[in-house]
């Protein structure tokens, strides 16, 4: 039994890894009363019913490859929204036609190192147009490595490789920075190495790579219409 549990738990694994929670906001034309709508996983089977305000949310959906189903109790009939890779949805029911928009998530990349990070779009703010620039106007001094502006430099990372700097690196390259604090266990274990801490960049091309749907739009906005 226990061997069968382990293979059971096993088999999770992939779905957990991408399990995330729907949330939505659902609104008709005519008054919505509780219980005459259900939305449904449809591969889970897993149920819920809007609230007052219309609100809606199903745990543990993998939204690369689930579908929901909004099942209406008056005409005894389902129908179907794949989730297209989206989390958040505000369906609109008038006249027998859904309409919907299905909104994904934004990428947010995660730390490696317990670092901090900073989007490109954070560090353009600062009006600097090369990487290091950017950091160092954005950054406080008394909270990265006051290496930034003396004779020693950081460890710098581009894309997970080790480079002498990246001065000439602009910033329309960049997708994100992590910015690693001396005191972060990986860069005591460099000793003096990582005394000034650490500055890994990730550059655009390799941010299309971890986020495969980087091309993609972030919205749907698309009809469904009802059968009576």
């Amino acid at each position: 039994m226990k061997s069968k549990a382990i293979l059971f738990a096993l088999g999770l694994l992939p779905f957990l890894a991408n399990a995330e929670t729907i949330t939505g906001q659902y609104t008709s034309d005519t008054p919505y009363k509780k219980g005459e709508v259900s939305i449904l996983n449809k591969r889970t089977g897993k149920s819920t019913q809007p609230d007052k305000k219309g609100r809606f949310s199903l745990r543990n959906a993998d939204p690369s490859q689930d579908t929901l189903a909004l099942y209406s109790a008056i005409r005894g009939k389902a129908s179907f929204i794949p989730m297209k890779g989206c989390v958040e949805f505000i369906i609109r029911e008038e006249k027998g036609v859904l309409d919907v928009v299905q909104k994904r998530a934004p990428f947010i990349p995660t730390s490696e190192y317990s670092g901090q990070i900073y989007m490109k779009e954070s560090l353009e703010k600062t009006g600097e147009s090369m990487t290091l620039s950017a950091i160092n106007a954005k950054v406080p001094r008394s909270n990265v490595a006051t290496s930034f502006n003396g004779s020693l430099a950081p460890i710098y990372y581009v894309d997970g490789l080790e480079v002498g700097e990246i001065s000439t690196l602009p910033l329309s390259e960049v997708a994100y920075v992590e910015i690693v604090r001396p005191s972060n266990p990986e860069c005591a274990a460099l000793g003096a190495r990582g005394a000034n801490g650490m500055i890994l960049v990730t550059t655009e091309t390799r941010y299309k790579i971890q986020n495969p749907h980087w091309n993609e739009p972030m919205e749907y906005h698309w009809e469904i219409k009802q059968d009576n």
